[in-house]
């Protein structure tokens, strides 16, 4: 009889443990890591970010759990006690863990592990990986003058360009610099996507040669960060601004009165707009044409013009050719044309002599003969040759050569 009883109590002792230890088993069974979330997606060196582990109770009766850590593998871990004491989780619910993370190491990958005490026992590790890459953005110059006009608009175009691994947020270009004014004091892109490029277009205006910064700042998580670009401002002559040539100038004169013929040429790049010629000192303006309005002018383009005025007594008149870039700033080109004798010539530029004779090169065709007095044009000589055949011709007639000739013929 002793023996039973001690084999019954045996028996009893063995499921009692034999039970506790499936109890323990079984808690460890019933929870599964279900997310993990490392925010942001790719830490810079020096960031902060965070970690966000999520588990759940698969099983059908609640499990205790005493504390849940994250230890540090290569990052530090700011919040390590903020899990020491958590509770239980009851069969079918969820529970998320959050850490602080700081990235104060080298680039690379690192798998800090995540811990989780049961409280009856038992314990659960996972490793979370966790990427360090200190990529900076890309800033480029896509479009840029070689010089700016003095007070003058013009226009730079950056590409700002993504190539780290994970997204940046807030992206904000700002530009500043000494002498130089912008017609925007700031270009939000917001979002950039891992590889993706987007541009950003400044009107600059510089009144002297100098540096013109760009500050690009941009958010990874909730770290700021900034990227510079210096672009150097260098004050000069435009290649590229509307030209004005005058060619093939031709002088008709009546008295003290004046007339100038020519052709107006834009040799430049750009544009020219509201483009008139006129005359200045001694020279006056006279009509039918003191002002000769061409309008617009597209480069290569060319357009005649004429103008009239009084110069008595100047043996040469500045002739004055005004007009406007695309911003609307005024610019003025004079030409120097000689009065001592009727001609045509070609020049450019600002300020140049036209001689009174020489070969045109382009436009109209040659200068014809001035007589002055208004008959620069009447063929002379075609006159002439005319009026003698027609006086030989009366002549004849009178002296009865005409009929000579006739009575030779019939015999």
């Amino acid at each position: 009889m002793m023996k039973r009883n001690i084999c019954i109590v045996l028996l009893l002792l063995s499921a009692i443990v034999g039970g506790a230890t499936a109890a323990n088993a079984s808690a460890e069974e019933q929870i599964a890591v279900t997310s993990v979330i490392v925010n942001p997606d790719t830490l810079m060196r020096g960031d902060i970010g965070t970690v966000t582990v999520e588990i759940k109770n698969t099983g059908e009766t609640g499990v205790a759990i005493r504390r849940a850590e994250l230890y540090p593998n290569g990052i530090s871990v700011l919040n390590d006690k903020t899990h020491d004491s958590v509770g239980t989780i009851g069969p079918g619910n969820t529970m998320s863990f959050t850490f602080t993370v700081r990235a104060d190491t080298e680039d690379g990958i690192y798998y800090p592990t995540f811990y989780l005490d049961i409280r009856d026992g038992g314990s659960i590790r996972y490793s979370v990986p966790v990427t360090i890459e200190s990529t900076e953005i890309r800033v480029n110059v896509v479009d840029a003058p070689e010089t700016f006009p003095v007070d003058g608009k013009d226009t730079i175009t950056l590409s700002i360009g993504n190539p780290r691994e994970g997204s940046v947020n807030g992206v904000t270009i700002t530009p500043s610099g000494e002498g130089v004014k912008n017609t925007r004091t700031a270009i939000f892109l917001g979002a950039l996507a891992s590889d993706e490029e987007k541009n950003a277009s400044f009107e600059i205006v510089a009144s002297q040669s100098t540096e013109l910064t760009f500050d690009v700042s941009y958010r990874n998580g909730i770290n700021e960060h900034h990227t510079t670009l210096t672009v150097p401002i260098e004050i000069g002559e435009r290649a590229v601004a509307p030209d004005m040539v005058i060619n093939n100038i031709e002088i008709t004169r009546s008295g003290s009165a004046i007339t100038l013929t020519g052709d107006v040429t834009n040799a430049g790049l750009e544009d020219a707009y509201s483009v008139k010629i006129t005359v200045d000192d001694p020279a006056t303006p006279t009509d039918p044409y003191p002002v000769y309005v061409v309008g617009g002018l597209e480069p290569d383009d060319f357009s005649s013009f004429e103008v009239t005025c009084n110069a008595e007594g100047a043996s040469s008149i500045p002739l004055i050719v005004e007009y406007r870039d695309q911003d609307g700033k005024t610019f003025t080109e004079t030409v120097t044309v000689s009065l001592n004798s009727a001609g045509q010539a070609s020049t450019a530029g600002s300020g140049g002599q036209i001689p009174s004779g020489g070969s045109p090169q382009g436009g109209r065709g040659g200068m014809g003969m001035s007589l002055g007095g208004g008959f620069s044009q009447i063929p002379v000589m075609e006159i002439l040759l005319v009026v003698i055949g027609g006086v030989a011709v009366v002549v004849g007639w009178r002296k009865g050569y005409f009929g000579k000739i006739r009575d030779r013929f019939r015999k």
